[in-house]
């Protein structure tokens, strides 16, 4: 179900909490069947576009029930590994930097180049230990959103 279905249901849902016990327990069951998280979505896609060196860039969140995931295809225009690791490491500077990303979203597992031939991840950088959250890595650049 896309973006129209997720309007709809947002507009129901605040249509029939007010309606009584009949629409509040509607309301409810409309509000668990939330599961894409479009402004997830959108807010990572946008913050890693805008980033050079990066050439496409697209996110699934899916958050229901107190869990969920986070899954992401990002691609590089990188030639060499370093200009790959380079260009990661302004990503995650990126994300630290939006104030519209939450500190519990991860941030991408790996990061390829267009022609696939080099893949990096956050494990070419000194200081993290896995895949780190958006919270980690504001505390490892040390960088304040806003």
């Amino acid at each position: 179900m896309g973006r129209r279905w997720a309007r709809l249901r947002r507009r129901l849902v605040r249509r029939m909490s007010g309606a009584g016990p009949v629409g509040g327990t509607l309301a409810a069951l409309l509000s668990l069947g939330r599961a894409r998280n479009w402004d997830c979505e959108d807010v990572f896609r946008e913050t890693a576009l805008a980033v050079d060196g990066v050439a496409s860039a697209e996110w699934d969140c899916n958050f229901q029930f107190g869990g969920g995931w986070i899954r992401s295809d990002v691609v590089l225009e990188a030639t060499t590994e370093d200009e790959a690791v380079a260009v990661m490491e302004d990503l995650l500077r990126a994300f630290a930097a939006s104030p519209d990303l939450e500190d519990g979203w991860s941030t991408p597992m790996e990061y390829v180049t267009e022609d696939g031939s080099i893949i990096v991840s956050v494990g070419n950088l000194d200081g993290f230990n896995g895949v780190p959250n958006v919270g980690e890595v504001r505390e490892h650049y040390a960088i304040t959103p806003g």
